[in-house]
């Protein structure tokens, strides 16, 4: 299977004061960790009490980004704000429910 190598595309929309949603397009992998941190560092300086993370459109996830993941839920969790992820992909879902990611961030749907 051939990989993408462009990264992956990040976009940001505040649905009101309270929520802001980061989507995501594309793989996340060790290439892009730094890239995805970003983008959720900059969503975290502005949200409210939730953070949406919709990964519906990515097709690969590694340890690395999942990572960077856990990392974001904690300072949301510790700021007693919600960190969410949207994630339709099965085989990825399989990785989050492996993992145990639930006991930090809210899967939808």
């Amino acid at each position: 299977m051939e990989r993408d190598t462009a990264g992956p595309t990040f976009t940001q929309t505040e649905v009101d004061e309270s929520a802001t949603i980061v989507h995501v397009r594309g793989e996340l992998d060790i290439d892009s960790a730094d890239a995805l941190r970003d983008a959720l560092e900059r969503a975290e300086e502005t949200v409210g009490t939730i953070l949406r993370l919709d990964a519906s459109g990515v097709t690969f996830l590694d340890s690395t980004a999942l990572g960077v993941i856990l990392a974001s839920a904690q300072r949301m969790q510790e700021r007693g704000a919600r960190f969410e992820l949207v994630c339709t992909s099965p085989s990825i879902r399989r990785i989050l429910d492996m993992t145990l990611i639930s006991r930090t961030v809210h899967l939808l749907p």
